[in-house]
């Protein structure tokens, strides 16, 4: 895969999105996801949402944080190798490094009855990101009764603990391979 818009979308910009996103969004890498689609495939149409589709799939593919493989594909994507690897930087590296430093105070947090409050309160917001993320990825495919059977299978797999996300993303994806009609 080779870059689609290339210098089109100037770097500050093009760096902004990432680190803004990878910085700010608070919930972890599906409200990221979902704000990545927001901003840069409806808002600034910087890719078309067949290719955030797929490079999300892919991404969920490799081990690890797959929403860093995520951010380096879809970048790449965008600009080539060297955009992907500045917006994992870019996304990544500040936030990680406040919560390094965040960590050095856990031990005095925990007990906090406020701290608690507040994290069970960020944890129950979580799970509407990750809906709202769900519906978004899902949206270039609302009409299409496969992707909703796919998309109901996997739920109901990964809910019931029957088999890795893995091994749902290569049964989803033999089975669009199959059965998908365009």
């Amino acid at each position: 895969m080779s870059s689609i818009v290339g210098l089109m979308i100037p770097w500050r910009q093009f760096l902004l999105e990432f680190a803004r996103t990878g910085n700010l969004t608070i919930g972890g890498g599906a409200p990221m996801i979902a704000e990545l689609q927001t901003r840069l495939i409806t808002n600034r149409r910087w890719l078309p949402p067949e290719d955030f589709g797929l490079l999300y799939g892919v991404a969920r593919l490799t081990p690890g944080t797959n929403v860093l493989a995520f951010i380096a594909a879809m970048a790449a994507r965008m600009k080539g190798w060297r955009a992907g690897v500045l917006a994992v930087v870019v996304a990544s590296l500040p936030a990680a490094l406040v919560i390094w430093w965040m960590t050095l105070f856990v031990d005095a947090w925990s007990t906090n009855r406020w701290v608690a409050a507040a994290m069970g309160g960020a944890m129950a917001g979580v799970v509407g990101l990750i809906g709202a993320s769900a519906w978004q990825l899902m949206s270039p495919f609302r009409l299409r009764p496969l992707a909703w059977l796919l998309f109901a299978a996997g739920f109901v797999i990964m809910w019931r603990d029957w088999a890795s996300p893995l091994t749902i993303l290569i049964g989803a994806a033999a089975a669009g391979a199959v059965w998908w009609r365009e």
